[in-house]
């Protein structure tokens, strides 16, 4: 067995751009279905994949992502009895397959035996410790277990021995949803100790240098070792959780800064595990995982898992339980855009896992999507750089926690007939008809920035009751998005590992107008590399609390370099929550095409700076200034 804890560095390293041998990732067109035939009577199979390749068009199916039980009924004993049928169908039909290893969810043996592998929530303010999840769900698990690791290990090894050379396993999806529902964060006795190891290797065994840079000594809270720093729980002063944080803890900034690096780092070494265990048995298919939506409210970094992958995917849900409306389409078109900024090919191709085709929910069921709404979302993933796409699911459920998420064929819907069964032949028929065009690098040249470290400083101190760095990024990119213009929406740790723009290698290079939505935390190499795009005439749209915060979440002790950079400072701030008045809201426009506009979450007073050719468009009405 491959030893579990091998470091971050060392998994990345070896597995980061080892593409799948001879796989076709991105440079074609497939569509298919997520299909669960364990769920369903399995003498239905042999119909479904006839239909599912012969009338309905599809190319793939999806299986496995939760079958570790079937395969695994006993510790040690393994039965493969019932996959092995399901691939074999797939072959005789000429239909692919995309194997997902099922770890996701571990079998009742193992949390039998070893029920120390669970993770544990966050405290609650309203009167419980952090609770354990039951088993019976679904990522329970802590990624810091070393006995979990141990088991995830064992199965995955099974399924890449026995399958891995398989023509018809044409996409290998790791785990299922990483980091989703609550599971990027832990405060278990596992986690407890990674965290303390990995702070010891951050700071080097230097404990003054982590007070320092957590500024313990404010409210006396200094450490004199590692051992005695417990996981950032929730303490006084609290209160409740924010509908924007994903966790409630008073402590240090820098300790949440932290924290939060830790679980993305948690989370990025136990995903290169698997990756490893593909790589080192070098299978044909094509190597990824799913990433669910909320991306932004996680502690965790899609840059950094797809970066060792061969191709991005997402599971495309703009309407889930309790949605009343469809949402934005310009909404919808900026999550796509992050994801392609994922891959490691910038522009090049992408794959919807799942597309949500009926009313989604798991106890409360959600909008509906009207005729043809499908088949616009399809559209826009592959307008978007989508080369494949599978619709969620081939046939609904009629027991389990998703008997409410309607599929391609509902509950009582003969095969080949009704409305979304048509709707899906259509997408499908419109991908293969524009092969071409999908397969072609999406070119920008609008980028929208964005650091996950910033978004982390965020998650901690939101500001404003009305804040979501997701809606901030949005209310830049909607504009461009209305008017046609593409935009990459990237991190910036992409754009820094790219080289400078004199050296011919950056990727501002490509772009004439950058986006920089709340960019509270920035790097000075990031700051060098904007201060060089504008002096080259780039054009930089920034919105509030610019640079006031350095790596370590403290307060910058100079000016905003970001409001220089637009020859001005920032001389008075304000948090605009509800409730604000309307005149503190009302600011007067350039011009009387524009008279007035309200503003909401945030407002900054800016001066423009003396000896420069910069200009005011909007002016504050009430006292802001003071006198």
């Amino acid at each position: 067995m491959r030893p579990p804890l091998l470091s971050l560095t060392a998994l990345v390293g070896a597995c980061a751009f080892a593409a799948a041998a001879g796989a076709n990732c991105n440079g074609r067109v497939v569509v298919g279905v997520d299909y669960y035939p364990e769920q369903w009577p399995l003498e239905d199979m042999r119909a479904d994949m006839k239909a599912i390749k012969e009338d309905l068009g599809a190319d793939l199916i999806r299986i496995g992502e939760f079958m570790w039980h079937e395969l695994e009924p006993e510790n040690n004993r393994f039965n493969f009895t019932l996959l092995d049928k399901i691939i074999g169908l797939a072959e005789e039909f000429g239909l692919e397959v995309m194997l997902g290893t099922p770890t996701a969810t571990m079998p009742a043996w193992l949390h039998s035996q070893h029920p120390e592998v669970m993770l544990k929530g966050p405290d609650s303010p309203e009167g419980y410790a952090g609770a354990t999840p039951a088993f019976g769900g679904r990522r329970q698990y802590s990624f810091n277990s070393p006995t979990y690791l141990n088991y995830a290990t064992r199965i995955v090894e099974k399924m890449v021995k026995r399958y891995g050379q398989k023509d018809t396993i044409t996409f290998w999806q790791v785990d299922n949803e990483i980091g989703h529902e609550g599971s990027d964060l832990d405060f278990s006795g596992p986690s407890l100790v990674a965290w303390r190891e990995w702070l010891e290797t951050k700071y080097n065994s230097d404990i003054d240098k982590l007070n320092r840079d957590w500024g313990t000594t404010f409210w006396g809270v200094t450490y004199n070792h590692f051992d005695e720093i417990p996981l950032p729980r929730w303490t006084i002063p609290g209160g409740g959780k924010l509908w924007q944080e994903n966790f409630r803890s008073n402590n240090s900034p820098g300790m949440l800064l932290d924290y939060r690096r830790f679980r993305r780092d948690s989370i990025t070494k136990y995903t290169a595990h698997q990756v490893a265990i593909l790589r080192d048995e070098h299978v044909k298919g094509c190597v990824t995982t799913n990433a669910p939506g909320g991306f932004w409210g996680k502690a965790m970094d899609h840059n950094d898992l797809f970066d060792m992958m061969d191709l991005a995917a997402y599971d495309n849900y703009p309407v889930w339980g309790g949605s009343t409306v469809a949402p934005d389409p310009s909404r919808v078109a900026l999550d796509l855009d992050v994801v392609r900024g994922w891959g490691r090919l910038l522009g090049g191709g992408w794959m919807v896992a799942e597309q949500l085709i009926g009313a989604q929910g798991h106890d409360i069921i959600g909008f509906n999507p009207r005729p043809g709404q499908v088949y616009a979302w399809a559209a826009a993933s592959m307008l978007h750089g989508a080369t494949g796409l599978c619709f969620f699911r081939y046939r609904a459920a009629v027991y389990g926690q998703e008997e409410f998420c309607y599929g391609v064929l509902d509950h009582t819907t003969p095969r080949g007939t009704g409305r979304k069964w048509k709707e899906a032949q259509r997408v499908y028929k419109f991908a293969k008809e524009h092969e071409q065009l999908w397969v072609a690098p999406v070119e920008a040249k609008v980028a929208l920035l964005y650091d996950n470290e910033n978004i982390f400083a965020w998650q901690a101190q939101p500001q404003s009751l009305d804040f979501d760095f997701g809606s901030e990024a949005h209310r830049l990119y909607r504009p461009f998005w209305r008017h046609g213009a593409t935009v990459d929406v990237i991190s910036t740790k992409r754009v820094l590992a790219s080289g400078s723009m004199s050296s011919g290698l950056g990727l501002f290079a490509k772009y004439r107008i950058i986006l920089l939505p709340a960019p509270m935390l920035t790097s000075d190499g990031l700051i060098d590399v904007l201060t060089e795009f504008v002096a080259a005439g780039g054009s930089l749209w920034v919105s509030f609390r610019a640079d006031v915060k350095d790596e370590r979440s403290q307060m910058r002790r100079q000016p905003s370099r970001l409001a220089a950079l637009a020859g001005a400072d920032i001389v008075e701030i304000e948090s605009l929550n509800p409730g604000v008045p309307e005149s503190t809201r009302r600011v007067k426009g350039p011009d009387d095409a524009v008279p007035f506009v309200n503003v909401s979450v945030w407002r900054e007073g800016l001066r423009v700076k003396e000896g420069t050719d910069a200009e005011a468009l909007f002016n504050y009405t009430d006292s802001f200034f003071g006198s």
